[in-house]
């Protein structure tokens, strides 16, 4: 059976997805069709929640039936079966998932070990603040999130938001899954990278990866671009309505993916970043250090 055997186990923005590409670009790493399976954390996604929030890119099972599976984003895949199907035809060295969500879920890091205890992790975090604001901002950007941060820092602080939907403060608290990692997995087997640092020096970060996986750094494509921009939607109201719909997740489906560069090109105003008042910012930080 094949499994997988490297994690990219990162932060919610920073930068798994960038990572993942460059990742995958080389000839000895392949990354899952759906780079968000979140088998491990399935726990967390209340399936009433997931269904009503239209949160899978694709269904699980009927997505991995199909002989010829899109790149996906995102879906809950509960099933064991479903998510050992993504890996059953990879045949490099390297079989990689890359769930956002397993460093914030306290129960991540014991079913990984469980399944695969020598597989090697990835760990990739970003500074805390810009972290979250880079979350909001893709909140928005998706139509998701219509209310302003202070609203839904509130929600968040009062726990009135789904466990799934906490998207400022709790996938920031990496402090205790890197905890929770360190003492399951030896320390030859996890490499901590930094947001930053990969974005400044991707080359350096890149080769310090070849190096731990003892493969060659030269097969790395740096061209691929991945990155999810916090640009506003020319058509913000539309867009939220089409999002809360599931109008969105079906068209992500149905498009053929060259088409979908040119489709964003349209929708997305990329001259207008969403600005966050000064205030709201000095708010949001205050909450992040006392966690």
């Amino acid at each position: 059976m094949t499994r997988p055997n490297l994690f990219l186990v990162a932060s919610p923005r920073s930068g798994s997805t960038q990572l993942a590409q460059w990742l995958n670009s080389h000839p000895d790493i392949t990354l899952s069709a759906v780079k968000e399976p979140n088998h491990f954390s399935a726990d967390e996604f209340d399936p009433e929640y997931v269904a009503a929030s239209h949160l899978n890119d694709v269904d699980p099972t009927a997505y991995v039936r199909r002989r010829q599976q899109k790149p996906a984003q995102f879906a809950v895949f509960r099933n064991r079966a479903d998510y050992e199907l993504l890996f059953e035809q990879m045949r490099s060295p390297w079989r990689m998932e890359a769930s956002t969500s397993y460093l914030s879920c306290p129960d991540a890091p014991d079913l990984i070990h469980e399944y695969a205890p020598n597989a090697r992790l990835i760990i990739l975090t970003r500074n805390p603040l810009q972290r979250a604001l880079s979350h909001y901002r893709l909140a928005r950007r998706t139509g998701r999130v219509q209310a302003s941060l202070p609203e839904i820092l509130k929600a968040e602080l009062a726990g009135e938001t789904p466990l799934a939907a906490r998207f400022l403060l709790r996938p920031s608290r990496t402090v205790e899954g890197i905890k929770r990692i360190k003492a399951l997995f030896p320390p030859a087997q996890c490499l901590f990278l930094e947001f930053e640092t990969m974005i400044q020096s991707p080359e350096a970060v890149l080769f310090q990866l070849a190096n731990w996986l003892d493969i060659d750094h030269t097969r790395f494509d740096t061209s691929v671009e991945a990155r999810n921009a916090g640009v506003l939607p020319r058509f913000a109201r539309l867009n939220a309505i089409l999002e809360k719909s599931g109008a969105k997740t079906a068209l992500r489906r149905a498009l053929p993916a060259f088409a979908k560069p040119a489709l964003k090109r349209l929708w997305f105003d990329h001259n207008r970043q969403i600005i966050i008042p000064a205030n709201d910012i000095q708010a949001l930080s205050a909450a992040l250090e006392t966690l």
